[in-house]
């Protein structure tokens, strides 16, 4: 039997309207300024671009030019901008038991096919890595770089992000970055697990996956433990909690 005979779509999944509740929950949200950060997940051109990647292409001309716009907001309200990015050395490859499973079906771990390059240099030295950041994003003078993240979906599990971000001082995270259903969403439920409060910026994510896990993931994070809004919501509020930020210091508060 095939998976859709044992799991019959036997109709459309109406998604619930919790948008009111959604609002409210942002509008509560109070925001530290000093100790904020925006963080930028595995935008890489590995992983985006046409050449390199099955990544759908009018999914990356419509969140990058947002992505950028909003790490640019950040940057320019002084706010420290964090990249996360994914490389592992050619022995660590494939490791992932499901991995094998995978290529073992001849079938694609996503829903656009196969990538037209391998996305890692198998003859890359010891302590090789590419800058390949999504040039539209950075990084720009200033910006904090994780290359060390190992084992594909986990920010923190093969990294020092968390070092880094106990020594900036910050618990609250604007987030951007592919894929929305799972590395995005993983670092923001590992952030909460650690008592901070990551926010997924909406516009600026996206999946390889397939539109029905990032609208999935839009879903699941915000109604059950975090928080989302769009970049033009989020610089408004972070603006706003700046300028608040600085009315409190000139009040010798």
């Amino acid at each position: 039997m095939t998976y859709n005979q044992v799991h019959p779509k036997s109709h459309a999944v109406e998604i619930i309207d919790r948008g009111a509740t959604l609002s409210k929950l942002n509008d509560a949200l109070e925001i530290d300024f000093a100790k904020t950060a925006v963080v930028q997940i595995d935008m890489h051109v590995r992983q985006i671009d046409k050449d390199w990647s099955s990544f759908p292409q009018n999914v990356a001309e419509r969140i990058l030019p947002n992505a950028a716009a909003f790490l640019d907001a950040g940057r320019e309200l002084g706010l420290p901008v964090i990249h996360v990015m994914v490389y592992q050395r050619l022995v660590e490859r494939g490791m992932q038991p499901r991995t094998a499973i995978v290529q073992s079906t001849g079938r694609h771990g996503t829903p656009y096919g196969q990538a037209p390059r391998p996305g890692y240099h198998p003859d890359a030295p010891e302590g090789y890595f590419e800058w390949d950041v999504m040039p539209i994003l950075g990084p720009k003078p200033g910006d904090y770089i994780i290359n060390t993240k190992r084992q594909m979906t986990s920010s923190f599990l093969s990294t020092d992000v968390e070092h880094l971000i106990r020594c900036l001082g910050v618990d609250t995270f604007f987030v951007v970055g592919i894929n929305t259903n799972n590395c995005v969403s993983n670092f923001s439920f590992d952030a909460y697990n650690r008592m901070w409060t990551p926010i997924i910026v909406t516009d600026a994510v996206g999946s390889t996956h397939g539109k029905d896990l990032h609208e999935f993931a839009l879903q699941n994070y915000p109604r059950t433990i975090g928080l989302a809004m769009s970049s033009a919501e989020a610089v408004e509020r972070l603006s706003a909690a700046k300028a608040a930020a600085a009315d409190t210091a000139m009040a010798g508060i």
